[in-house]
């Protein structure tokens, strides 16, 4: 099996847009949930979630039973711990703070296989079907590999970026890009949007998916207008947060609560 049955990378190549949400709680069921919802992937997020590995596993497997490609955000650039998210059967990874193409290129490096990057092979763990065939996400090339770039700075090596081999995935960070320039949160500034737009046209023209955080209509219509293919809906904590409000609100006017 090649590369290619990645089920994230088969829908591109239809061309289809991804749907995905960011996990932060560190709970198989919270997971699951997501997952059968009818999301196309997880980002199970070991930068700001609060994963261990015992966590991450259940998760991945949570992931797996409700249809959803689980796609691990490592701390950070650790081979270790990308090599562990693999082994223990995550479709893929995504690197964050990468500052220029040289770190983009180790990242993509710790997800695959000699000649083509630096991790290590093991074909008895979880990701390996336990040594079993099939063994799909053995395949050379399989894990899906993306970087985040989320700075000004970053944002000038995309074209080299970009054009690194076995790269799947840009994603935009507008949240630390914009705390970047001074102003925290405002993902609707011009200046942000300028960032993304040009992102967008740099990273179709190479080939690769591009990605970013959409969270209502006129943000998914302007972000996918510019080129964005791969949208998240914010993180599990908002969403919780999102339908609890909306709760207390349909009981605003009940006799009895406070005005």
């Amino acid at each position: 099996m090649d590369s290619s049955a990645h089920p994230l990378r088969q829908k591109l190549t239809r061309g289809e847009t991804l749907a995905g949400i960011w996990s932060v709680i560190p709970h198989s069921q919270v997971v699951g949930t997501l997952a059968t919802a009818g999301f196309d992937f997880v980002f199970l997020d070991c930068e700001h979630g609060g994963y261990d590995f015992a966590s991450l596993e259940a998760a991945i497997a949570a992931c797996e039973g409700g249809g959803a490609s689980p796609i691990v955000r490592v701390p950070g650039p650790d081979a270790f711990f990308a090599q562990r998210a693999l082994d223990l059967g995550a479709d893929g990874i995504v690197v964050p703070q990468v500052p220029d193409a040289a770190a983009a290129e180790r990242a993509v490096a710790m997800a695959h296989f000699a000649p083509d990057g630096t991790r290590g092979y093991n074909p008895y763990t979880r990701g390996g079907h336990y040594g079993m065939p099939p063994q799909p996400k053995l395949a050379r090339g399989y894990p899906f590999t993306g970087v985040l770039v989320e700075s000004p700075a970053a944002a000038e090596h995309l074209e080299r970026i970009a054009a690194l081999p076995r790269l799947d995935l840009i994603y935009l960070g507008v949240f630390d890009y914009s705390v970047a320039l001074g102003i925290p949160g405002q993902v609707d500034d011009p200046r942000v949007q300028s960032f993304v737009e040009r992102a967008a046209k740099i990273a179709r023209a190479a080939g690769k998916a591009v990605g970013t955080t959409a969270m209502n209509p006129a943000q998914v219509e302007r972000l996918t207008r510019a080129g964005i293919n791969v949208l998240l809906y914010g993180a599990d904590t908002w969403l919780i947060g999102a339908g609890a409000k909306a709760g207390l609100a349909l009981y605003a006017g009940a006799p009895g609560r406070a005005r």
